[in-house]
């Protein structure tokens, strides 16, 4: 079981997050979903200690790290147990995919160049670019990078995996892929935290969903909950103005 408890982040007189309190149970595929700017991705880099909070903290196997704390040596423990894929992969350029992946075996968890190359084989078998372990990122597209990245997350073997809207920098016609082996991650029982704006996709992937709004967590249920019958005001708004961009303008 995972809590964040009491995560606040401002910027500047802008409130992003506030006062966030989530538990996490071991297996759960959380989407998070809500409008742009409401604290969706700040929250995950906060789990993740890339923007640190005012006030928050998150617990991980009975352990407490105080997140608005710069200490080194609990973001490095924080970080060996978490994965974070980003919206624009974030690959090194001049490392091959599967030097991507070896990356954070190497440098974060030591381990020998021997071991860190068989992890990142099977990470790469895992999300179907197992062809491709000797390209470099600028030979690979989009859809192809993100499932490197993917890999490079999973290899870590994190106890929570992040997702900041993985498919957003994406082609349409390349999303499809990349869904797809979230999709298979997700059914062997990582624990995942997923913000994402494919709502079709979060409601079929996910065994929970919240909904944030203006920093707070407004609604918190199945999908079928919050989707078909959320309680919230708010969410209704969302979902009514969804839909009407979701309808074609004209009919011949």
């Amino acid at each position: 079981m995972i809590e964040i408890k009491n995560l606040s982040k401002s910027f500047h007189d802008n409130v992003v997050l506030d006062g966030i309190n989530l538990t996490i149970n071991k297996g759960d595929v959380v989407g998070i979903i809500g409008p742009s700017g409401t604290g969706k991705s700040t929250l995950l880099r906060c789990i993740n200690q890339l923007e640190v909070p005012e006030q928050g903290e998150v617990v991980l196997d009975g352990k407490t790290i105080q997140l608005n704390k710069k200490n080194r040596k609990e973001i490095l423990e924080l970080r060996k147990t978490t994965g974070m894929v980003f919206q624009r992969f974030n690959l090194f350029e001049k490392k091959t995919a599967i030097e991507n992946v070896m990356e954070g075996l190497l440098v974060v968890q030591k381990k020998s160049k021997t071991e860190a190359k068989k992890i990142a084989e099977e990470e790469l078998e895992r999300v179907g670019m197992a062809a491709w372990a000797n390209h470099y990122p600028k030979h690979l597209s989009g859809g192809q990078q993100q499932r490197v990245a993917i890999a490079r997350a999973l290899a870590m073997k994190p106890k929570l995996l992040l997702l900041d809207e993985p498919t957003s920098a994406l082609d349409p016609e390349l999303v499809g892929e990349v869904l797809e082996t979230i999709r298979k991650v997700a059914a062997e029982g990582f624990t995942m935290l997923l913000v994402s704006h494919e709502m079709n996709f979060v409601r079929h992937v996910s065994n929970r969903v919240i909904f944030l709004d203006k920093g707070k967590i407004v609604e918190d249920g199945s999908p079928k909950e919050v989707f078909d019958n959320p309680k919230n005001q708010r969410t209704r708004e969302f979902f009514a103005k969804m839909n009407l961009m979701n309808q074609p303008e004209y009919v011949i």
